[in-house]
């Protein structure tokens, strides 16, 4: 095929993925393929998809080849907060036992988390190209209740992101193959709420709800950011293959945004204004990174008459998410007003503190039908980001365990595949004693190290308010990918 005609695939290709909305923190893989084996692909990476799993890869695929991938998502998203003492209801001195009931992510389904890509080999033998377009593989939308236990810490979460990818990889015969992908990152929508309390009285802590409880909207993008993938594949003997594949840059997210009030007690005329030196300007800044990662694998192949029978693929990942501190609001000299009062906003940490991670995927392909149909499975384990007490709405913590199926479907060049995968988190129970994420008040007179008796309330000294994470978190994904690819 020629340049002209792979770009013209690519300009349509783009512009179909730019209705798409996915986003968020990564869960399982891309692609049909890489999917249906748990993700155990770093080393096989025999589709386009190659130019997220390990450019490399596109090095060994003959000819032209255009992919369509996309992912079905259905999500159990459910948090049930502890039990808490709520001082600011207390009777003669002695505060009610609130219990809550349990609540879920009301977006159960999500039909898009597309892949579109293109390779081709230009008639030369031992390099390979591709361009693609593709969002990572996660859920992109969160909606819980306005009034619901886990106020505090997220009512709704929207985002996009999307790689726009290049990718060249070269190989020495069938020995050996090297690959990079170059990669701009564009978040065409961050958007998410969470409930803030606008008290400004001294030693008043509400953790169940307070008359100035507003909903605090952030409404962004990063339309440019900038990383990449490179890999490589080594054959040192005939059946045995190994790989590599890291992203060594993280991608640097940072929205210029937009915020926005909402009472959801007070009576007011109006929403509160939000104002910069005394003029209206609701600008500011939201920042986060999403760390390097880098997986190696090792393949064992079965031939049988010179031809490829069956596989066997192990690969170990590694992602460095402590470079993951905190979410960062920046909202730098400006106020807002609420019955007379002036309140600084400022600039709003939500701790995060995440931990690197490590995972281990084992997955097969065999050939049922030779040339015909060839079906996979595969087993994956991954340790939590998150610390327990750190825990949140918008990424469940919890250890993940998956398992995955798929088949492939082969005829006069084209191919349709299919996968399904379950993944589980192990449920995490977070305590009020270890629960390390705490109230937004911005216009609080307590002040660290909050032990100020004079300003901080008596039941919380040592924290800036009252813990908002603690409770039971429970999760579960399914996740269905389809994909069709001609080859020619």
């Amino acid at each position: 095929m020629s340049a002209r005609g792979v770009l013209r695939v690519v300009v349509v290709l783009v512009a179909a993925a730019q209705e798409a909305y996915p986003g968020g923190f990564e869960m399982g893989d891309v692609g049909t393929r890489a999917s249906g084996r748990a993700g155990a692909f770093v080393v096989r990476a025999d589709d386009p998809s190659a130019i997220d799993h390990n450019p490399a890869g596109l090095a060994r695929l003959r000819g032209t080849h255009i992919l369509l991938s996309n992912r079905l998502t259905w999500d159990n998203e459910a948090y049930h907060r502890a039990r808490t003492l709520d001082f600011s209801g207390a009777v003669h001195g002695v505060p009610p036992v609130t219990s809550f009931p349990w609540v879920s992510n009301a977006v159960t389904f999500e039909g898009l988390g597309p892949m579109l890509a293109v390779s081709s080999d230009f008639g030369l033998n031992d390099w390979g190209f591709a361009v693609g377009v593709y969002s990572p593989p996660s859920t992109s939308r969160q909606s819980f209740p306005t009034d619901g236990p886990q106020k505090y810490m997220l009512t709704s979460r929207e985002v996009i992101i999307l790689y726009y990818s290049a990718a060249a990889a070269w190989k020495y015969k069938d020995i050996a193959g090297i690959g990079v992908t170059l990669q701009w990152v564009d978040v065409p929508r961050f958007r998410f709420s969470l409930v803030v309390d606008g008290n400004t009285t001294a030693r008043m802590v509400s953790p169940v709800s307070s008359r100035f409880d507003m909903e605090s909207r952030v409404d962004g993008a990063d339309r440019i950011g900038f990383t990449g993938i490179v890999g490589a594949w080594y054959r040192p003997f005939g059946n045995l293959e190994l790989g590599l594949s890291a992203r060594l840059i993280p991608v640097k997210i940072e929205t210029k945004s937009h915020l926005a009030l909402s009472a959801l007690s007070l009576d007011l005329p109006a929403p509160p204004s939000i104002t910069r030196n005394g003029v209206p300007d609701d600008r500011m800044t939201f920042s986060m990174v999403l760390p390097p990662k880098v997986r190696v694998g090792a393949r064992y192949v079965h031939q049988r008459g010179g031809e490829e029978v069956a596989d066997v693929e192990v690969d170990l990942g590694y992602e460095a998410w402590s470079m993951l501190d905190a979410f960062v609001l920046d909202a730098s000299q400006t106020e807002t007003e609420v019955l007379g009062k002036r309140i600084t906003i400022g600039t709003l940490k939500v701790q995060r503190h995440w931990r690197d991670t490590f995972s281990v995927r084992v997955g097969s392909d065999f050939k049922a039908v030779p040339r015909w149909l060839s079906v996979r499975a595969g087993v994956m384990y991954e340790s939590p980001a998150v610390p327990p007490e750190y825990a949140y709405v918008d990424v469940f913590p919890g250890h993940r365990l998956a398992a995955s199926a798929g088949l492939s479907f082969t005829v006069a060049g084209l191919d349709i595949s299919a996968a399904y995968t379950y993944l589980f988190m192990v449920p995490v129970v977070v305590t009020e004693a270890a629960s390390k994420v705490f109230q937004l008040v911005p216009g609080s007179p307590c002040l660290p190290p909050y032990t100020d008796t004079s300003t901080c309330a008596k039941e919380y000294l040592g924290k800036p308010s009252a813990p908002a994470n603690a409770g039971t978190y429970r999760a579960d994904y399914h996740f269905l990918t389809l994909s069709a690819s001609y080859s020619f």
